[in-house]
């Protein structure tokens, strides 16, 4: 999900029982303001994974305190999303910091990059890809969104080598 989307995710848009998450709206990252998604095909219902069903399910019981809204994620006084910045400063960064990851340079942005990445990466069709991350173009996604992982690009060329040479000694 885009940063918006998951600031303005409210508990009515997760379906336990069906396992997904709808997105249907973004918070304005200046004004917080709730408004339209990026564009219409980022309006989805996405599945949700079993870890995050259960992180989501502890947060919920644990943490979570009701709010007009119904916001999943709002500020201290329960009125608004937070603040993109403040999620980054004060949660996102800390926690690399204590992982050991550097955290200098990093925001939100780069866990839809992760995202797509792997799943490209792990074989996923290019129509699920594209599906999941809700871009118009395919061509968006492999473009600014996939990257090559070393170890997929080692192997990639292995297996060419094997069946090159494979080839090559069977027309003998």
């Amino acid at each position: 999900m885009r940063a918006g989307e998951l600031l303005a995710l409210t508990t009515e848009d997760l379906d336990f029982s069906r396992k997904t998450i709808s997105v249907n709206k973004s918070a304005d990252d200046y004004s917080r303001e709730i408004r339209q998604p990026k564009t219409p095909t980022s309006c989805a219902i996405l599945p949700m994974p079993s870890a995050l069903e259960s992180t989501l399910k502890n947060y919920l019981t644990r943490h979570w305190q009701p709010n007009p809204p119904g916001l999943l994620f709002p500020n201290r006084r329960g009125t608004r999303p937070r603040l993109r910045d403040n999620v980054v400063r004060y949660g996102l960064k800390p926690l690399l910091r204590k992982l050991g990851i550097p955290a200098r340079e990093v925001g939100l942005h780069a866990f839809r990059h992760g995202l797509a990445t792997e799943l490209a990466n792990a074989g996923t069709p290019l129509v699920t890809l594209q599906q999941q991350m809700r871009h118009a173009d395919v061509g968006t996604t492999l473009r600014v969104y996939t990257h090559v992982l070393p170890d997929s690009q080692r192997q990639a060329v292995e297996g060419a080598a094997i069946s090159t040479v494979g080839a090559i000694s069977t027309r003998k």
